[in-house]
């Protein structure tokens, strides 16, 4: 393919598979599966009154941020490592007859894409805008997704930010010791595990139910601002999740990348900087965990306020509020996410031990960008 060419047509065996299994996972950090989320819509006889895309055609795709391959590098003007691919599937019916993919933001992008919907997709154009957005994301987290859209002035349904369920079924565990207190404390006296479960799965399907009513009454919301804190209360559950799971896998990540060792004999200036650019991903990486922890240690106070002190009116404030605290602590998980997926992919069937010094200056210099705006390297 020569730059000139930007789209490419899916439909071997392997690529088929993959178009499925994406289908059958839904959306995640990485993916965000539209068809799934309108489906699941007419499924329950429910309307996306206010789509993602003007465009019907867009809004059955799918979204994927991926680590550029060798090979893909060079479709891009500047460096880059990752990209955002979109994934428009012949026949959404028969995802078995393959698709057609195009990286946002490589040159000729959009009249490639105006091709294959079926529309004018100029630069002026608001799907463009919706487009760039996506691009720019750092991860499709339905938190972090849904105020860094608010930013660009993009307000689609709320349909597009629910959880996946099967990261719901992870969470759930998590979450429901914070439910026992919350109904602990909003009982005044022991309160059971099948209630509190019960609670949590309502609590982290994002649907409307009377039974989170005493939720609503203990935190003094009205029913229209009800809706936000929940929102907001599920995305910190969603981050303290996430971070948790990282806790365990961060020290075994640091170890690989300090007992890594080149595939082939390099010169003394080369070790220097290999050795230089270990120390300073390794202190951003555990810097940044701690900043994701120290941003989500505001939680954990106000939610003592509520559990221990018994004053609503801390953590209903937080709650309100909670969401512009979103797009750091998203742009946080999802940097570290990057970083180990991106480490994984590198060394999945190999010797971690066995790297080439190039990939670690690639490493290095894909998340130090990633936070370059946000005052922590």
């Amino acid at each position: 393919m020569t730059r000139a060419s930007v789209g490419q047509n899916i439909g071997l065996k392997s690529d088929i598979r993959s178009i499925s299994s994406l289908h059958k996972r839904g959306s995640t950090a990485r993916v965000l599966n539209l068809i799934r989320i309108h489906q699941e819509a007419d499924q329950e006889g429910e309307r996306i009154i206010t789509p993602l895309f003007k465009n019907d055609a867009l809004n059955s795709c799918f979204f994927i941020k991926h680590n550029l391959r060798d090979n893909e590098k060079y479709i891009f003007p500047e460096s880059r490592t990752r990209a955002t691919k979109i994934l428009i599937p012949f026949n959404v019916k028969e995802l078995n007859l393959g698709g057609q993919y195009v990286f946002l933001g490589q040159p000729g992008y959009l009249e490639a894409l105006s091709h294959y919907v079926g529309g004018d997709l100029r630069s002026a154009s608001e799907d463009a805008r919706t487009l760039h957005a996506l691009d720019t994301v750092p991860s499709f987290d339905p938190f972090l997704l849904r105020q860094w859209l608010a930013r660009n002035g993009i307000l689609p349904d709320m349909r597009y930010f629910n959880l996946n369920m099967s990261d719901v079924k992870e969470i759930e565990l998590f979450v429901q010791g914070e439910i026992l207190k919350f109904l602990s404390m909003a009982s005044r006296g022991a309160a059971g595990g099948e209630s509190a479960s019960r609670l949590v799965k309502k609590m982290m399907s994002g649907k409307d139910d009377p039974d989170l009513e005493p939720f609503r009454n203990t935190l003094k919301f009205g029913k229209a601002e009800f809706q936000e804190g929940l929102f907001a209360w599920r995305g910190f559950l969603y981050y303290k999740w996430c971070a948790a799971a990282m806790e365990a896998v961060i020290p075994k990540l640091v170890e690989e990348m300090g007992a890594a060792r080149p595939e082939r004999d390099w010169g003394p200036d080369a070790r220097k900087a290999v050795n230089q650019c270990l120390v300073q991903l390794t202190h951003l990486l555990v810097k940044s965990y701690a900043e994701a922890k120290r941003r989500l240690s505001a939680y954990d106070q106000a939610f003592e306020a509520l559990t221990v002190q018994r004053n609503p009116y801390p953590f209903r404030e937080f709650l309100l509020t909670g969401p512009t605290r979103f797009q750091r602590l998203g742009e946080l998980m999802g940097s570290l996410q990057n970083l180990m997926q991106f480490w994984n992919y590198r060394t999945q069937g190999r010797n971690p031990a066995r790297i080439r010094p190039e990939e670690y200056f690639e490493l290095w210099f894909d998340f130090e960008g990633s936070f370059k705006s946000q005052d922590i390297a």
